[in-house]
């Protein structure tokens, strides 16, 4: 005798998908998890010597610099490219934010300086896709 359970219906299950605004926070929170966690390996990486000598202290306010820039330029690029169907767009944040925490690990700048010009890039580059957005919407339009 065939053991018969039945089957639900696709149609009535009900699965939850949480609105665009919290995905894009999660997105952003994994971008920046992720980036901080490479940014950690390289520092440990720089503790055998290859190829970039490991400076004395402490990295973590280098990472919370740009976790926090990370962040944040993560949250720009999803609101700058929704409603456009582009695949490589977390690369545009990977590619500048590793080669900064690279940088900044490896000379060691003042944190108060990461936080200035990365938040005047952040807020030129905010104004910038503002009014590309508006312009586009005008154009859409007319």
């Amino acid at each position: 005798m065939e053991n018969r359970t039945p089957q639900p219906d696709p149609g009535t299950g009900r699965r939850w998908n949480p609105p665009e605004p919290l995905r894009a926070l999660a997105r952003a929170a994994a971008m920046t998890a992720a980036m901080t966690a490479a940014g950690y390996a390289v520092y440990r990486w720089a503790a055998t010597g290859l190829p970039m000598e490991p400076l004395p202290g402490s990295p973590w306010p280098y990472l919370g610099a740009w976790a926090v820039l990370t962040f944040l330029v993560s949250l720009l690029l999803q609101w700058a490219t929704s409603g456009i169907d582009y695949d490589g767009r977390w690369s545009l944040v990977a590619v500048p934010v590793f080669a900064g925490i690279r940088l900044s690990l490896a000379h060691r700048p003042d944190p108060a300086l990461l936080y200035a010009y990365g938040l005047a890039a952040l807020a030129a580059a905010a104004a910038g896709t503002a009014l590309w957005r508006l312009r586009r919407r005008g154009a859409a339009r007319g």
